[in-house]
């Protein structure tokens, strides 16, 4: 499979034609739940467009704790439809797209002193699986102190009572954006990042006909109409919503969740740890190639667009895994990065805390003006969110469209079609190219069959790695070229992901990788200064 041209150019040429012919559905905001809604309509033959305001997954989809969850937690605030519907989602997606989600093993250990009791775990556990249809991959065990030792060294023995075991998934958060809005372009769909609405486009009776979109590369506005407008701007959905009328009385509540970058040398982990702090509240040590992350917290917040990690943050999170891990005395030295992501929940003012009482379902607005919004939901739902969404956009549609319309096809398409065995293709380019074993495993990991088409196209000389990362120079034409990366930003933080998880977060090769884009993207010496410095 021949990778799709996906450069400047071809953003462009989307936005050019969007304006000349206009499209069923526009969808603002490149996260998952608009690339989802984008798959899903086209693969209805529906026209569809993504437009972002920054990067695809610059937001909420980038900064998550990169699970593919079931939602064990959630069993014991009563959310039982989410917990099955998530499980469900979570074995469809690891189905059909292998080299992308994997699964995770988890230890949940118990202590004398546990606010929950091993056998609340064990219950809790067994309902899981239950929720799970009984399927295999939701079985659970019981493990016994000595058996969790196999499963980290640097766990606390003292006062341990055993552990509950089971598997969830784990996936790059914004490399599964950025493939659902390849999988949705092979479709018909188009997507376009930075690219801001700031403006609706109104027809009879005050009705949404379309938006105006500014381009943020050339400061020009485009006028693009649409038969349906759909707001998918997660934390900021009532902002978006706000630019149609003021909204009477908000109902998101932004919660925070920050997590910590550790080298994973710092700490055996042979599986993901669920961790109890002092105040009852869990968080999780969840191994990730090189590093470990360390999250997440859960505190509703207005910053919707920068989220700060604030320095008590860090302590409560590095004082809870010290309290796990006491032989370990991690400071904040020990940080490798820290991160924080903004979900949309959907809550009432009463509820004091995002971590026992907001719901992860989502919830469609269905604004009199004809905008449609939708917010809350997790990664893990995200194709079904999107299907709903869709469906309710179809009844917008007029009838000659609306008829036209398939089913959607989501549930039984893979994000990928390619078809290869992994070991093969690993050991084959491995021999060819001379990469190390855990380079050419990222890269098959991240591109699929297309990795042998990106290290064939590249120049011998960037084949080499940048830093000590997995991350090899040839990957930065191919994300210009194949992945609508317009800045140097998007490059080191949502294409290859080195400043969140690269020793010195990819500033000491910054020299070297600004001269490498700018080479294959045609930037002159001021753009290249200018992206280096931004």
């Amino acid at each position: 499979m021949t990778a799709l041209q996906w450069s400047v150019r071809e953003r462009a040429s989307a936005l050019e034609k969007a304006e000349r012919e206009g499209v069923d559905l526009l969808i603002i905001g490149g996260g998952i739940t608009g690339a989802g809604i984008l798959r899903d309509a086209a693969s209805r033959g529906l026209s569809a467009l993504v437009v972002e305001r920054g990067d695809f997954a610059s937001g909420t989809s980038g900064r998550s704790t990169k699970l593919i969850h079931g939602g064990l937690r959630y069993i014991a605030q009563g959310q039982l439809g989410m917990t099955r519907e998530s499980c469900q989602e979570r074995d469809l997606l690891f189905r059909l797209n292998p080299h992308l989600v994997r699964p995770i093993p988890f230890v949940w250990p118990v202590y004398e002193n546990s606010k929950t009791p091993l056998w609340q775990v064990r219950a809790a556990l067994f309902a899981y699986w239950g929720l799970a249809s009984f399927r295999s991959s939701a079985r659970y065990q019981m493990l016994g102190p000595e058996r969790v030792a196999d499963f980290s060294k640097d766990l606390r023995r003292d006062g341990l009572r055993g552990a509950g075991f089971f598997h969830d998934c784990q996936v790059d958060d914004a490399r599964l954006v950025l493939e659902t809005l390849a999988s949705a372009r092979r479709l018909g769909g188009e997507a376009v990042n930075h690219a801001e609405v700031f403006e609706f486009l109104r027809g009879d009776e005050g009705r949404i006909v379309g938006v105006r979109v500014r381009d943020k590369e050339n400061g020009e506005s485009r006028a693009i109409r649409a038969e349906v407008v759909v707001n998918a701007a997660g934390p900021a959905v009532e902002r978006v919503r706000g630019l149609d009328r003021p909204v009477a009385r908000p109902e998101l509540r932004p919660a925070k969740g920050v997590h910590l970058v550790i080298p994973r040398c710092r700490v055996h982990c042979e599986s993901a740890i669920v961790l109890e702090a002092r105040d009852g509240r869990h968080l999780s040590l969840i191994p990730w190639d090189e590093v470990a992350l360390i999250g997440t917290t859960d505190s509703f917040t207005d910053q919707i667009d920068e989220p700060l990690v604030s320095i008590e943050e860090v302590h409560y999170m590095l004082s809870t895994a010290n309290d796990a891990f006491p032989h370990l005395a991690l400071t904040t030295n020990d940080i490798r990065s820290a991160f924080a992501g903004v979900r949309p929940l959907v809550a009432d003012a009463d509820d004091e805390s995002p971590s026992n009482s907001v719901s992860r379902e989502h919830k469609i607005y269905d604004d009199p003006s004809g905008l449609i919004s939708v917010t809350g939901g997790k990664l893990t739902t995200y194709r079904t969110m999107a299907e709903g969404v869709v469906k309710q956009a179809l009844d917008r549609l007029p009838e000659e469209r609306r008829a036209a319309a398939g089913p959607s096809l989501t549930g039984n398409l893979p994000l990928r079609e390619d078809e290869f065995e992994v070991a093969e293709l690993e050991a084959d380019l491995q021999a060819r190219y001379g990469l190390a074993a855990h380079r050419v495993a990222h890269l098959v990991r991240t591109h699929g069959l297309d990795a042998e088409e990106l290290l064939r196209e590249a120049e011998p000389e960037l084949l080499r790695p940048i830093g000590e990362s997995r991350y090899t120079y040839a990957e930065i034409p191919w994300c210009l070229r194949t992945e609508c990366a317009v800045t140097l930003c998007d490059l080191l933080e949502h294409r290859m992901r080195l400043a969140l998880f690269a020793i010195g977060q990819g500033l000491p090769e910054l020299e070297e990788i600004t001269r490498t884009a700018a080479a294959a993207a045609g930037w002159d010496s001021d753009r290249a200064r200018e992206e280096a410095s931004s």
